[in-house]
């Protein structure tokens, strides 16, 4: 992995911090509060949204930069990088089962939304999202340990 990959990498794991941190105090009222601010909803809906499509760019950047071919899916792009061992079984199935149909939902039937699910689905996420980060960081590290 050349230097330029392995910043873009570390870019799109910064703002995925930094998306972690601005959704955080959305999620700290209760579910009656949220459910009665639809603009507060929204908020959590982009966020959620916005960190998902960055692990997939993420996943997008690690699989292009170890020679591989772009995924032809989100749900593929996790499979490929839990196969290249940069993420744990727990994450591959959340983030192919849960959160990329969230993004799915949020993307296209916006109208239809189950705020419950999203409230809760987005908590999850907060967690698996930062694991996500940690994992990827971790991965970097290997890699440059065996390049160095």
């Amino acid at each position: 992995m050349d230097e330029r990959q392995a910043r873009l990498i570390q870019q799109k794991l910064m703002n995925v911090d930094s998306y972690i941190e601005e959704l955080g105090p959305y999620l700290e009222s209760s579910l009656r509060e949220y459910l009665e601010k639809p603009g507060q909803r929204r908020i959590v809906e982009r966020l959620a949204q916005v960190i998902i499509e960055s692990a997939i760019d993420t996943n997008s950047l690690l699989i292009v930069a170890s020679g591989g071919v772009p995924a032809s899916t989100a749900r593929e792009s996790f499979a490929t990088v839990h196969a290249m061992g940069v993420i744990d079984d727990h994450l591959l199935t959340r983030f192919r089962q849960t959160y990329v149909g969230l993004r799915n939902r949020i993307v296209h039937d916006y109208d239809v939304l189950d705020n419950r699910m999203v409230y809760f689905t987005a908590r999850r996420l907060m967690e698996d999202a930062r694991t996500y980060v940690v994992s990827v960081y971790h991965y970097l590290s290997e890699i440059k340990d065996q390049e160095g």
